[in-house]
Formats: structure tokens, C-alpha cells, sequence
């Protein structure tokens, strides 16, 4: 079988295009994964309105690595009112950094510090005298709860 110079130049042209095809395929097979990850997410979620909701959340949790946080990511962590936090903070119980041109920041030790100052004993404790100043009705800290430095 023989070829003409004009259908060799053909063939050519469409083998030299090979290269050009294939790197395009895989373009097309990245973009079809991609595709195929959202569509089994949406399956798992319902909906696209879903899956936003599910990655505000934990956008939203993620605070809870940080060093230090906001007042309203700190009254998150601690689970009280920000008027809780900025009490707190008139009172001089909980120290607070005031960084220029922010707000108060919280460093997350000093509020896992805090919130230890409000534990109260168990009744256990109190039957077997661990604590002997503990009397119920007296505080034993400024804020009249038991601090877990007493334990």
C-alpha cells in the first residue's frame, strides 16, 4: 500500500497533534475528578447550601487552635455571654492583651486557667476532707467558687 505526499502530510498533522490532545485529556480527566469529589459531596450533604453550612462550621470551630482569640471567639470557647468576657475583664479577673487598633484578645491558657477558678467540689471530696476550708454558702475564691489550685 502505498501513500501520496498529501495523505503522508495528513497523517502528520494529526499524529503531531497527539501530544497536544493528550495533555488536553488529562486536563479533562483532573477537571472530571474534580467534578465527580463535588457530586459525592453533594450526595453526602443534600445540597450545595448543605455542604456550605457543614464548612462554616468548622470554619468556625478552628478558632479553638488558635493562640489567642477574640472576644467573641473566647466567649465561644468558655461557653458564657460576650458581656460575660468584658466583665470579667473590667473586674481585673482575666487578663487580656489590647493589641493596637483590635479589640480584647484572649490567649487561650488564661481562659482554660479562668474557668478552672469556678470548680466546685464534689460531694466525695467533701466526705472524704480534701477540702477542710470549703464550707458551702463561703466563698473561697473572689469569684466564691473553689479554685482548683485548693485541690
Amino acid at each position: 500500500m502505498e501513500f501520496s505526499a498529501n495523505e503522508i502530510l495528513k497523517l502528520i498533522e494529526r499524529v503531531s497533534g497527539i501530544p497536544d490532545f493528550l495533555s488536553k485529556k488529562t486536563d479533562i480527566e483532573v477537571l472530571l475528578g474534580k467534578f465527580q469529589s463535588i457530586e459525592e459531596y453533594l450526595a453526602r450533604f443534600g445540597s450545595l447550601e448543605e455542604l456550605t453550612t457543614f464548612f462554616k462550621r468548622i470554619e468556625e470551630k478552628l478558632y479553638m487552635l488558635k493562640s489567642f482569640m477574640t472576644t467573641e471567639e473566647a466567649s465561644k470557647f468558655v461557653g458564657v455571654s460576650i458581656v460575660t468576657m468584658r466583665q470579667a475583664v473590667k473586674r481585673m479577673e482575666l487578663p487580656v492583651y489590647t493589641p493596637p487598633g483590635k479589640g480584647y484578645m484572649f490567649l487561650r491558657e488564661d481562659l482554660d486557667e479562668w474557668m478552672h477558678t469556678f470548680r466546685n467540689p464534689s460531694r466525695a471530696e467533701l466526705e472524704i476532707g480534701r477540702e477542710p476550708n470549703f464550707m458551702p454558702g463561703k466563698p473561697v475564691t473572689k469569684h466564691g467558687h473553689l479554685s482548683q489550685k485548693n485541690l
